[in-house]
């Protein structure tokens, strides 16, 4: 934790939202997010390839995945789906297996809808304990969202 940092309470808790037009049917994009092979192509910020993907697709059901980063540092990542309803909804919970927010469950919800030429896809992430937990993961979700684009493009 920075110094000058505190943890947040659950009340204080920081969110950031996230909003991409991609261009690909949304049943696409919510099979890029669902499916292992395709979770493992793009999943992670650039440079980053996502391993040991496993998904258990099913409300109740977890997953759980290894990002190997660019200096061969290892960042694992778990969580538990609270709602699947295909092709538009995912809320899954987000947990870092080490680092300073190791065990701190916060919350994603994926929304895909539908628009002329293809998906606008909204990313909600809850329970953001403070202000640089919440810069860093609008950084890696915008780098790794823009892998998930190049994916979707090949």
């Amino acid at each position: 934790m920075a110094q000058g940092d505190a943890a947040a309470t659950t009340e204080d808790a920081l969110v950031l939202e996230i909003t991409r037009r991609l261009k690909a049917p949304r049943e696409a994009v919510f099979r890029a997010w669902t499916e292992p092979e395709a979770l493992s192509a793009w999943m992670g910020p650039e440079g980053v390839q996502a391993r040991d993907v496993t998904l258990d697709l099913r409300v109740g059901g977890g997953y759980s995945l290894v990002m190997d980063g660019k200096d061969h540092d290892e960042h694992a990542l778990s969580g538990v789906y609270k709602e699947i309803v295909p092709p538009e909804r995912l809320v899954f919970t987000f947990v870092w297996g080490q680092g300073d927010l190791k065990g701190l469950e916060m919350l994603v919800t994926l929304t895909l809808a539908e628009v002329e030429g293809g998906t606008l896809m909204t990313l909600v992430q809850e329970r953001i304990p403070r202000e640089t937990a919440r810069q860093a993961h609008n950084q890696g979700w915008t780098s790794t969202l823009g892998c998930l684009e190049a994916y979707l493009a090949a």
